[in-house]
């Protein structure tokens, strides 16, 4: 079972975003999208996770198209994070996070409360649990709603139904140290409980070392996809980013070098 789109393809007025791409994402991997500012990678997201309109082609989950499931079936199989959040009501942390306990309405308060509890330790905001949304950094958000994601799709379930994580650069405001924290994490979870993740990210070496399935993409078209070794070459980087890139296997993994 897999969440996918299949040739798909967004405009907005009379200019193409995504031009006819397809995208797998198996469940208990990591699939990473990356590309240049501007080559459609948000506009792809939202085409897949079912945000955004399709002009063409279709998105599935587990061979279900997307248009064709409730709101509620969508919740339960799929969180979505953006790169930006419309907050502007004097939500506190915990409300933000009770936010994503769209499963299982039957469950029990405690139940909901220790959900909450441990995933806000392992994101590092359980110390943010009372404070408003407004008053924190940009970063902090950031961790919030990437929290809030984990609750949506790492509650109770019914059995044997996929889940899947959509996350759009959620590391972009992190530290160095809440960057590994939170990809870790997202390690942990694919493999551990079998959860699907697509993620956009900038930072290349963070992609090869957490990514298991890599996606590349121009000018609203994905130019390379497959694994880490075949895709993340020098000369398919330096084509797409109009720079030289270079890289380099080390005893840790690929590193990628731009200067």
């Amino acid at each position: 079972m897999a969440l996918e789109a299949q040739n798909i393809t967004i405009n907005v007025g009379s200019k193409t975003i995504v031009n006819s791409a397809s995208v797998t994402v198996e469940s208990g991997s990591i699939t990473v999208l990356v590309g240049p500012n501007g080559a459609g990678k948000s506009t792809l997201l939202g085409g897949l996770s079912g945000h955004t309109a399709l002009s063409g082609g279709r998105a599935l989950i587990a061979g279900r198209d997307l248009t064709q499931l409730t709101p509620k079936q969508l919740c339960d199989q799929r969180a979505v994070m953006l790169q930006s959040d419309n907050l502007v009501f004097d939500f506190t942390v915990n409300d933000v996070l009770r936010m994503g306990l769209v499963w299982q309405v039957e469950a029990s308060e405690t139940e909901k409360t220790e959900v909450i509890i441990d995933l806000a330790r392992k994101c590092g905001i359980e110390h943010l649990l009372s404070r408003s949304v407004l008053t924190l950094s940009g970063g902090e958000k950031q961790r919030v709603h990437f929290c809030r994601c984990l609750v949506q799709v790492m509650g109770r379930h019914e059995r044997d139904t996929p889940r899947y994580l959509l996350l759009d650069e959620p590391t972009s405001g992190q530290d160095i140290a809440n960057e590994l924290r939170l990809l870790k994490l997202l390690k942990e979870i694919a493999v551990q409980r079998e959860i699907g993740v697509f993620v956009i990210v900038h930072d290349l070496n963070l992609a090869v070392h957490f990514g298991d399935i890599f996606y590349i993409m121009k000018n609203g078209t994905l130019v390379a996809d497959g694994v880490r070794d075949a895709v993340m070459t020098e000369d398919t980087l330096s084509s797409v980013y109009e720079t030289p890139v270079k890289t380099e296997l080390t005893s840790s993994g690929l590193r990628i070098h731009t200067f």
